[in-house]
């Protein structure tokens, strides 16, 4: 799909769905949909830009949906943020969205050293290209990010 029909899509507020359930130009995996963005933001204008395509910055339940968005960290050469950060609390790593722990989700990929918080100010998460392990980095940088929505056709329809 374009990037003219893409961005039309969204400045309008519409997402346009696929056969796979999710929205055209995203990649499937599970019950989940994910954008990798070729823009980069800071940390909170990312999750600002995922919700206004319907979604948020990408939530890590599973190992397996770790190695999924790794391998296409490492396929597309870049750094990405994550939903994950702990900025209300130093060491207290939650999800930007869903408030659940770190310790909840059980599930970390950590680089080996971090997070360290250099310079007392890496409270957001990038998922790396190198083995797509994670590296806390200041908020207020710019890397590209991840957004993730759940797959419309695993949805159930009542009524």
């Amino acid at each position: 799909m374009s990037w003219i029909v893409m961005s039309l899509a969204f400045i309008c507020g519409h997402i346009l769905l696929a056969d796979s359930g999710c929205p055209l130009g995203w990649i499937k995996d599970g019950l989940s949909c994910y954008h990798f963005s070729h823009d980069t933001e800071s940390f909170v204008i990312a999750d600002l830009l995922c919700k206004k395509m319907g979604g948020q910055l990408a939530e890590v339940n599973t190992e397996e949906e770790s190695i999924f968005l790794a391998e296409h960290a490492a396929n597309i050469s870049h750094k990405f943020w994550i939903g994950l950060t702990d900025i209300d609390n130093e060491g207290d790593w939650r999800w930007y969205n869903s408030k659940a722990s770190l310790i909840q989700t059980n599930v970390t990929n950590w680089a080996k050293h971090e997070p360290d918080n250099t310079g007392d100010n890496e409270n957001c998460a990038i998922l790396g290209s190198h083995h797509g392990l994670w590296w806390d980095h200041s908020c207020h940088e710019f890397n590209r990010f991840v957004c993730e929505v759940e797959d419309e056709s695993s949805v159930d329809v009542f009524g």
